[in-house]
């Protein structure tokens, strides 16, 4: 499995958009935490991926496209160094 640190965005039930850290492992498949960065969405809440296994700099760009409101405690934590 790789040690890189990547990021999924998942939708909610509610349409709420929050972000998940995600890893690769050694087969190439996606495996994500349960529980978004902000600890207020799991991931089998939601109904929607818009994006998996990116890395920061891809999600940052992707939640810009997105145009919609992402959760303010999940974009801090993609956005800080």
């Amino acid at each position: 499995m790789s040690d890189t640190t990547l990021y999924t965005l998942k939708e909610s039930i509610s349409e709420q958009l929050h972000v998940f850290k995600s890893k690769k492992d050694t087969s190439g498949e996606c495996l994500t935490v349960s529980k978004s960065v902000c600890n207020k969405m799991r991931y089998n809440e939601t109904i929607k991926t818009h994006f998996a296994c990116q890395s920061k700099t891809v999600a940052q760009i992707k939640c810009m496209e997105i145009g919609r409101v992402i959760c303010e405690t999940c974009k801090r934590h993609l956005h800080r160094d």
